[in-house]
């Protein structure tokens, strides 16, 4: 993404617009020279995703949109279309052919073909009297073994769609200045008539016009964070910090800014039912170490993500793999939250073998249902703690697979495994460090 100078000028434009409740009124037209794409498709999903965001008046140019010009002439005539539509933004899309190519690969005794296809979306914007204000381009790929016969129009229309969405939050963002508070939810001047939305994030950072005439006065500039906004109106809205601190009375500036995440690095303890193999002697019952990194979205309300958890016995180990989504509740804006998620993991379970004739480790997978209660609490900007429990309702990995010198697959003997049978549940501890991305 690219800004020239006159980007201030627009921007300023624009949050006028806001503040008058009187939207900036934008065309959108297409350079399609070889006729690739399906334009009418494309710019009617282009400005659909601009009327959504509730920031434009979307003007439907109707045939002035598709532009046949050569580039000495261009200005010109964004000019009079201008002049012709009463705009003040222009998105002029350009909508190069697809670039297929093919790559052979060597796999299992076999050559394989793959086809890559990519498009590539590039977006001008220019102001009413033809400025060139910035650019933005988005690019789309896929790629599949043949035979693969791809739809190039489907990928220039969600390539286009992707670049209108981030237009929006990178060149056109919101941007209000209010009086902060040291409370957990506090008012901003803004609301749905100025295209906010629940659940937006805005960060914070403090404002002044000029050097403070005393030391105390510096206290004001210490605020900065993100917060999200929880609820609109027509012309105010509440919002809560999800990080950070504002001090109370002192000016501030908000500006809308991408959803964070959270990253988590954990300690578990899981409780585990086995059963040992012939021959071998222990408890029925074990406890299993193990490491997860996960990562997930770190606003207040709906959240969901993953992770990666890595750990094992005495002669076993462990690899899971798990999707959670619920909700994460601020119990103390920001600093101290609940999060409650749920959802499901597959482990892939490894454990070491007993007799010399197999030439490998045997192998189980079972699945799990994980409803999990987790306390976070920040006490930086960006670094925390936290600590949770989780129920877990899973298979039993009873069925083991080894393989022969031979080549051979085939269940193992209880004489020839550590652990005939493992069960995941009914509950699990954890704890270990949380990182805010933004």
């Amino acid at each position: 993404m690219r800004f020239h100078k006159s980007v201030i000028s627009v921007i300023v434009l624009f949050l006028a617009g806001i503040g008058s409740a009187e939207l900036p009124r934008i065309g959108v037209v297409s350079f399609d020279t070889d006729d690739f794409a399906p334009d009418d498709i494309i710019l009617e999903a282009v400005r659909g995703e601009l009327i959504r965001s509730g920031r434009f008046e979307v003007a439907d140019l109707d045939s002035v949109a598709y532009l046949d010009v050569s580039p000495d002439l261009l200005i010109d005539r964004l000019r009079t279309i201008a002049s012709d539509e009463n705009l003040d933004i222009f998105l002029a899309l350009e909508i190069p052919a697809a670039e297929e190519y093919d790559r052979t690969v060597f796999r299992n005794d076999s050559l394989i073909t793959y086809r890559s296809i990519t498009v590539d979306v590039l977006g001008r914007f220019y102001s009413s009297t033809g400025t060139l204000i910035g650019t933005i381009r988005n690019t789309v790929s896929r790629e599949e073994m043949l035979p693969f016969a791809p739809d190039r129009y489907r990928l220039a229309l969600t390539c286009a769609e992707q670049l209108a969405a981030r237009s929006i939050l990178e060149l056109f963002p919101l941007e209000v200045t209010f009086t902060a508070s040291d409370s957990q939810i506090f008012n901003i001047p803004v609301g749905r008539e100025q295209g906010i939305s629940s659940g937006m994030i805005m960060a914070v950072v403090a404002a002044s016009s000029g050097i403070p005439d005393e030391i105390s006065d510096y206290e004001s500039l210490r605020s900065r964070g993100l917060l999200q906004i929880s609820d609109v109106g027509n012309a105010q809205s509440t919002a809560r910090l999800l990080s950070g601190h504002l001090v109370n009375g002192g000016t501030v500036t908000a500006i809308e800014q991408s959803a964070p995440a959270i990253l988590y690095m954990e300690y578990n303890l899981l409780s585990m039912k086995v059963e040992h193999g012939e021959g071998l002697e222990g408890t029925d019952s074990e406890w299993s170490s193990n490491i997860r990194l996960g990562v997930e979205t770190g606003k207040w309300g709906l959240s969901f993500g993953g992770g990666l958890r890595a750990g094992g016995l005495e002669h076993s180990s462990s690899l899971g793999i798990d999707l959670l989504a619920g909700t994460r509740i601020p119990l103390f804006s920001p600093s101290l939250g609940l999060r409650l998620f749920g959802g499901g993991e597959v482990i892939f379970l490894m454990q070491d073998i007993r007799s010399d004739t197999l030439s490998s480790s045997s192998n189980a997978v079972c699945v799990a249902a994980i409803a999990d209660a987790s306390l976070e609490y920040l006490f930086s900007d960006n670094v925390g703690i936290q600590f949770g429990i989780s129920g877990i309702l899973g298979t039993a990995a009873d069925s083991w697979t080894v393989q022969e010198y031979s080549g051979k697959v085939r269940d193992a003997n209880p004489d020839e495994i550590y652990y005939t049978k493992m069960e995941y549940g009914p509950f699990s501890i954890h704890t270990g460090l949380i990182y805010m991305i933004f």
